[in-house]
């Protein structure tokens, strides 16, 4: 693209858009120019944060001649109408992940891409944590040696006051394509797969509606992977409990991120010097006890993933997440999900 400032439209303007759409105040080569909503009034709210000159309710006005790209944050059965349509329309797309709901969906917003010409980028918040940029070059770099186990737990306990289908749309299990899986899983899916580089060669799972019973689908899942390295992993889910966590044992070390803040490392494998990981390696437990991720809206924050999204169309590189690694992502939970009922099915039989 030119040099010209890259036009931009937010379809979604509240819930987690409300944290990070003031990036767009300060990403340089963009300027927000129409803010859409289903509710007028985070609409107005985006606009007036953003200097957006175009307010709407309808997704159309995110068409319009004056726009380049847009970036998607609607529920999930609204993704692939909203990313065709933006695609069909000539626009660049950001899309909030997950893709999707099903592969199906996924196909046909590729295929609206490939007609179009168009960049879509898939937006995966993890990826601007600079502690996850450290930990790929410490996996790379064999300090933690042969890495045998990727272990992650996403947890919160929003589901518990959400109410139900009609009051919330994350309750009905149509509008998601699952439940606490689909929204929260994606995100140590991907990361597993982009950190250890390696690709999902089987997986099983278990999932069940342990609290939530106003919710349709999940708001617990249990989930194991065999890698194509060799590599083990799993990861759980609920929206019933909380926690959060990431860990990476291998043949020589081993890394801990708890709850957005507290790292702990051990490795006999000298010292790393990263841009917010700084170790010994002397064999002892390193600990750092506060390392929080940058703010969504820190637009000085080179790995926000917006300002990724914007150098990416000025440069005419690739997004930094492709539209078909989002649906490997999708189908993966395919597989899930679909493993889950299995095991349901076969747990039922036995009783």
């Amino acid at each position: 693209m030119n040099n010209n400032a890259i036009r931009v439209a937010l379809v979604g303007c509240g819930g987690v858009v409300s944290k990070y759409r003031r990036s767009y105040t300060g990403i340089h080569g963009a300027r927000v120019v129409a803010a859409v909503d289903a509710n007028l009034q985070e609409a107005e709210k985006a606009a007036a944060e953003l200097g957006a000159s175009r307010i709407s309710t309808n997704i159309d006005a995110a068409f319009e001649s004056d726009v380049d790209a847009v970036v998607i944050s609607t529920p999930n059965h609204l993704h692939a109408e909203h990313a065709c349509a933006a695609l069909n329309a000539g626009k660049h797309v950001l899309l909030q992940k997950p893709m999707a709901r099903t592969t199906e969906e996924c196909a046909a917003i590729l295929n609206a891409r490939r007609s179009s010409g168009r960049q879509l980028g898939m937006y995966m918040n993890l990826l601007e944590h600079p502690l996850f940029h450290d930990l790929s070059k410490l996996i790379r770099g064999g300090y933690l040696g042969d890495i045998a186990l990727f272990s992650a737990r996403l947890a919160h306990r929003g589901g518990l006051g959400w109410g139900g289908v009609g009051k919330n749309w994350r309750a009905s299990r149509t509008a998601t394509g699952g439940g606490s899986f689909i929204q929260l899983g994606v995100h140590y899916q991907h990361l597993m797969r982009w950190l250890l580089d390696q690709q999902v060669v089987r997986c099983q799972a278990m999932s069940t509606n342990f609290a939530c019973k106003h919710l349709e689908g999940d708001d617990l899942a249990l989930v194991q992977y065999q890698l194509s390295g060799g590599s083990l992993g799993e990861i759980q889910t609920s929206w019933c409990c909380q926690e959060e966590h990431v860990s990476i044992l291998g043949t020589k070390g081993s890394f801990h991120y708890r709850d957005n803040e507290i790292v702990e490392f051990s490795s006999t494998t000298g010292e790393f010097h990263g841009e917010c990981l700084e170790f010994r390696g002397d064999g002892s437990t390193e600990r750092i006890p506060s390392l929080i991720p940058p703010a969504w809206d820190d637009f000085s924050n080179p790995y926000n993933q917006h300002r990724r999204f914007i150098e990416a169309l000025h440069s005419e590189e690739p997004c930094d997440v492709s539209g078909e690694e989002g649906m490997e992502d999708v189908g993966l939970v395919e597989r899930i999900y679909d493993s889950a009922e299995k095991f349901a099915a076969a747990s039922s039989s036995e009783r």
